[in-house]
């Protein structure tokens, strides 16, 4: 039987030392399954496991001509709109979920920090007073609705959280849901979470105007993409509120430069949220799951079971969300 070949593209720095091994020896367990790093003119892979560094256009081209099926266990995939006249034809699925679980923790974690101190009691306090308010009685707006937003959406509920949905894409919810901030109180929001992906409508969209209109405690949460937030707005409201706090993960360019060294208010993490201590097993995990379907139910069979994560349904009305 002549093999497949799979080509991985890129890693990460946050990758084990041993990935490339560990990911060869669980993807070759996949009986006609052959793992490549790299490839020639004469030897072209059918597929392709590419990361947030993957840049199709400039190198892989050529590749892209013989290629059925690229995996995309990385959550981002915003970059690839540049150049989907190279893969318009070719499925995408992306692993969002591999990611989710992670991210929606971060923010979690972000969410307790930012609203109450911890105390440590080195004696006994004879007042047992805690000045804090509970998650309950905090309203929370969570910007999209996709795995991120529906892990936090679902776990801020339990919590009795009066949660706000934004996403202008989706068709139904069951929280309380706006399509977009314009459109709600948004002075009414102590917590703004943001899940959503960056396109040519939400860049930026996080504006002067926007910051005009928040809560003068807000506290704002960002895994997502530095590029949804105008840096600046937020550098110029922070001082002026200073009981609003930002959570930052991802900037507008990274690394992050000296204009964030001096900004107390922010607490900033190095683009981490998704990461863990089990992240590349499940990367490998998702892309094993992957290629056993693939090869067993071929190109038609395999879209129609990973529809909701394949890239080319990710558009609406041209828009890749």
């Amino acid at each position: 039987m002549e093999s497949t070949l799979v080509l991985r593209t890129n890693i990460s720095p946050y990758q084990a030392k041993d990935f490339i091994f560990r990911e060869k020896e669980a993807l070759e367990k996949i009986p006609g399954i052959k793992y490549l790093t790299q490839s020639t003119a004469k030897v072209k892979p059918k597929i392709l496991i590419t990361n947030t560094h993957t840049k199709l256009g400039e190198f892989y081209s050529e590749i892209l001509e013989g290629t059925e099926l690229i995996i995309h266990p990385n959550s981002g995939h915003d970059h690839f709109a540049q150049d989907m006249h190279l893969w318009k034809d070719i499925p995408v699925v992306v692993g969002n979920q591999v990611r989710a679980q992670a991210v929606a923790e971060y923010c979690l974690r972000c969410l307790f920090e930012g609203v109450v101190d911890f105390p440590q009691h080195l004696e006994w306090d004879r007042e047992r007073k805690w000045n804090r308010p509970i998650i309950a009685e905090l309203p929370v707006w969570v910007f999209g609705y996709g795995h991120i937003g529906k892990i936090l959406a679902q776990t801020l509920h339990a919590l009795g959280a009066e949660v706000t949905v934004v996403d202008p894409y989706i068709t139904e919810c069951p929280y309380r849901w706006i399509k977009t901030w314009q459109e709600g109180k948004l002075k009414s929001a102590r917590v703004v979470m943001l899940a959503m992906g960056l396109n040519k409508t939400s860049q930026q969209m996080l504006d002067y105007r926007f910051f005009e209109n928040v809560h003068p405690e807000l506290v704002l949460i960002n895994p997502a993409r530095g590029k949804l937030i105008e840096e600046n707005a937020l550098r110029d409201f922070l001082p002026a509120n200073p009981k609003s706090c930002a959570f930052l993960d991802t900037f507008d360019k990274e690394p992050f430069g000296p204009e964030w060294h001096h900004v107390p208010q922010v607490w900033k993490t190095s683009h981490i949220a998704g990461v863990d201590t089990r992240l590349d097993d499940r990367i490998i995990d998702f892309e094993v799951r992957m290629l056993s379907d693939w090869l067993v139910l071929g190109k038609k069979g395999f879209v129609k079971k990973h529809m909701g994560d394949i890239l080319q349904y990710k558009f609406k009305d041209g828009i890749l969300i």
